[in-house]
């Protein structure tokens, strides 16, 4: 089975590491949104994209789609993008997405995975709002799958007793938004396997790093902490010839203990953390990022400069990463070369409105007139109306203007 073309192009419009190969389809036209929506604000289009997926999934794809265009940096609009598109898959096309028996995965579902992986290498604990709807349909996809013949009533009753089986479980829980239930039903997990010799080798793991979502979500990173170091040392006694998930990683796990420790005020730890994240995997472009902000935090730009420059030689086509390049050029004097990383970013996403500003306050600090008129206008008809900083670019605009045209006219 293959995904509808609409929903591949999407996808891989969305991947750097795809669209970098080949070119696709042109992007899908903006959904048509109610009288006075900002359709500015990436917001506006992730409530649609929300208020469309349980009725409308691929209507609601067009609308994850343009709220992570207008947000590159949004680790929730990464995983609503993927999971509405795995919504709007047939059963059989779902079934076959799942079924991890296969050597290798088509272009088009590795396009979906790199779309989880983003969105974890930008926040793991991304809270994974949409999974029990992606759950009722997994468990349709394998019934039907086991009984081709099975009318529409006996697939209800079999889907409403296996999800009532699994809201023992702790997935179930969490997708239902019970979290202290879903911590318990880890430790129920846990526990019975703990005293079930027959999976006494089945990794923990994901279990420990679900709960250790859970705690983070709700504010405790003592449990957290505790809870992803076991997760890690999980992950080491996994047998190397057993399947990894690219988003179920050491190197993504200490990635999130990193993150922990930057939470709880811990930035030495955080380092050793995303410096062991690169240890499991040198291409852990995450990481580097993470890394960056620690050292300009202590004012090291030359060491931040450095770190950022390996995160976007590894994900070159990441605006956001662009972006944040050039924020720490300018911390380091760069400005030449912070202008370059904005125009990247813009060439990789050109509804990102943060560059267009950082560009213009660069040229009007050198007194390009022109070129700040002109990208303070940019991003001007890019901002969301709730953008902080539209008021004040758009009085700069207005002054500028005023300059421009009272200047005498050029012989």
């Amino acid at each position: 089975m293959r995904l509808p073309t609409a929903l591949l192009s999407l996808a891989v419009l969305l991947t750097p590491s795809l669209n970098a190969q080949k070119k696709v389809a042109a992007p899908p036209l903006r959904p048509h949104l109610d009288a006075g929506a900002d359709t500015n604000d990436s917001r506006t289009y992730y409530r649609y994209g929300m208020q469309m997926v349980g009725t409308k999934p691929t209507e609601s794809v067009r609308g994850f789609y343009w709220a992570l265009q207008l947000d590159p940096s949004s680790a929730e609009s990464m995983y609503a993008l993927r999971t509405a598109s795995l919504l709007a898959m047939s059963s059989a096309e779902l079934f076959d997405y799942f079924d991890w028996s296969r050597k290798k995965r088509p272009p088009e579902h590795l396009a979906l995975d790199s779309l989880l992986y983003r969105a974890f290498t930008v926040n793991p604990f991304v809270y994974r709002n949409m999974d029990l709807p992606l759950i009722r349909q997994m468990i349709e996809a394998d019934v039907i799958n086991q009984y081709p013949s099975v009318d529409r009533v006996e697939l209800n009753v079999h889907v409403l007793e296996e999800m009532n089986q699994m809201r023992k479980l702790g997935w179930m829980s969490y997708a239902e938004g019970r979290l202290p239930d879903a911590l318990d039903a880890y430790a129920k997990q846990l526990h019975d396997k703990g005293r079930n010799k027959k999976d006494h080798e089945e990794n923990d793991s994901e279990i420990h790093a679900d709960r250790a979502r859970i705690f983070y979500q709700m504010g405790n990173m003592d449990s957290a902490r505790s809870e992803l170091t076991a997760a890690i040392a999980g992950m080491r006694e996994r047998d190397k010839k057993s399947t990894v998930i690219l988003y179920e990683s050491k190197a993504m796990y200490e990635q999130s203990l990193g993150m922990i420790n930057e939470r709880s005020n811990k930035p030495d730890d955080a380092r050793e953390a995303y410096g062991q994240a690169l240890t499991e995997d040198l291409s852990y472009y995450a990481a580097h990022s993470h890394l960056a902000q620690l050292q300009l935090a202590q004012g090291d730009t030359a060491t931040a400069v450095s770190e950022m420059e390996l995160a976007v030689q590894l994900q070159p086509n990441d605006p956001m990463l662009r972006y944040g390049y050039a924020v720490i050029l300018v911390k380091a004097k760069r400005d030449g070369d912070a202008a370059g990383q904005l125009l990247k970013a813009i060439a990789a996403d050109p509804y990102y409105a943060a560059p267009h500003l950082m560009l213009a306050r660069m040229a009007d600090i050198e007194e390009y007139t022109d070129d700040a008129v002109s990208e303070y206008q940019r991003y001007i008809s890019l901002a969301a109306k709730n953008d902080p900083e539209l008021p004040t670019a758009r009085d700069r605009l207005t002054k500028l203007s005023a300059t421009v045209a009272s200047a005498p006219a050029k012989p």
